[in-house]
């Protein structure tokens, strides 16, 4: 029992999956009912549809139901006008008939996505004629079966337990949060005991490029569900820009840790190194207990914002004190750099607790007023 309840994980976290089996199940089965009602001879292929276009979100499905209707209509009518010229001829006719289709519709393929399911229509209606009847039958055939498929799967996304891209990026964004902000701990510790572990920095780093890409394909679905009219959610790009931007700084602030930093300057920074790493681990604590029991905040980061100010005084009377001066130059350009990093992560942060009521929008929750609150201006 223990074990099935391991799989099974628990249930905020695959509720997703059992929401997408059951409406994949509803659309594929009524589908195929409706294709066999009007008797269409490969009532299958509705329900086929069916499945490929329900996804996740409805902003999902509905783009490749466009992919799947153009794609449809381009292969049905090349392979029905290829299969009229080709007609009864023998099998080396019909391979070179369907070897030129192929060839034209793939090189479009790999630019267009819905080219790929062109592709397959056509290469139906060329090999299978005079199976499936006259060509223009066929085709005609094949863009009906194709919009029961696409209309039932539509439908089933917007009345059955519907899901929409802004409630499953703001939770996305929630789960990822702890990572940007380990990372940056873990660049911290570097900077502190001049160990810089490779191996994990690049593993989370690797996490992160893939959360930034979950968020992209997040940001076109909710952007489809508002234009068409099926959600009414701010833009989600001010928010994922500021993440990307938390990102490529902390990318830079690992050039600088890299190696370790000159001893004399690490003896004068090291207490605001600590303080602002003690901060960002307490921030990491926090977006990950955020991350599973609510949705929509973006924690305070008042502490950090601290942390670096006073890492920058330090960094002033580590010019002033000419410490900075007697560097190498290499030596002298890591700190400037780290410095530099330092400053946009400061901005990077207060973007991003500025961003807590957009998110909170996406999300469908309520928002403190303290979780709102505007970072001080400079």
């Amino acid at each position: 029992m223990e074990k099935l309840v391991s799989w099974l994980g628990d249930w905020r976290e695959n509720s997703p999956r059992v929401r997408q089996a059951v409406k994949t199940t509803i659309a594929a089965c009524a589908a195929f009912l409706i294709a066999d009602m009007l008797e269409l001879p490969q009532s299958f292929w509705a329900a086929v549809v069916a499945i490929m276009v329900t996804q996740a979100s409805i902003g999902a499905s509905i783009g490749h139901a466009i992919d799947q209707f153009l794609g449809s209509l381009v292969g049905a009518f090349t392979g029905a006008v290829v299969a009229v010229l080709v007609g009864n001829s023998s099998t080396a006719v019909q391979v070179l008939g369907l070897a030129g289709t192929v060839l034209v519709l793939g090189y479009f393929a790999a630019a267009w996505v819905q080219m790929r399911i062109a592709c397959v229509n056509a290469a139906i209606i060329i090999l299978a004629q005079p199976a499936l009847g006259p060509p223009l039958t066929s085709a005609s055939i094949r863009v009906t079966e194709v919009v029961i498929g696409t209309v039932v799967a539509i439908v089933t996304m917007l009345l059955v337990l519907p899901s929409r891209a802004g409630p499953a990026l703001a939770e996305h964004v929630a789960r990822t949060l702890p990572l940007y902000f380990g990372l940056l701990s873990d660049l911290l510790n570097a900077a502190l005991t001049g160990r810089y572990d490779r191996e994990a920095i690049v593993g989370t780093n690797a996490k992160i490029r893939a959360a930034v890409g979950t968020n992209e394909a997040l940001r076109s679905q909710t952007r489809t569900e508002v234009a068409g009219f099926l959600a009414d959610t701010p833009d989600p790009e001010p928010l994922l820009t500021s993440l990307r931007r938390l990102w490529h700084t902390e990318l830079m602030l690992a050039r600088s840790v890299a190696s370790p930093l000159p001893a004399t300057a690490l003896e004068v920074l090291r207490p605001g190194i600590e303080e602002l790493r003690d901060a960002v681990e307490g921030l990491r604590v926090q977006s990950g207990k955020y991350a599973t029991d609510t949705r929509g905040h973006i924690r305070d980061t008042s502490d950090v914002q601290a942390a670096i100010a006073k890492l920058s005084a330090l960094m002033v009377r580590l010019r002033e004190t000419k410490v900075l001066a007697a560097l190498p130059m290499d030596d002298a350009m890591r700190v400037m750099t780290f410095d530099f990093a330092l400053e946009q992560l400061r901005q990077n942060l207060k973007d991003l607790a500025n961003r807590n009521k957009d998110l909170a929008l996406f999300a469908g929750v309520s928002v403190p007023a303290a979780a709102v609150r505007k970072q001080p201006s400079d």
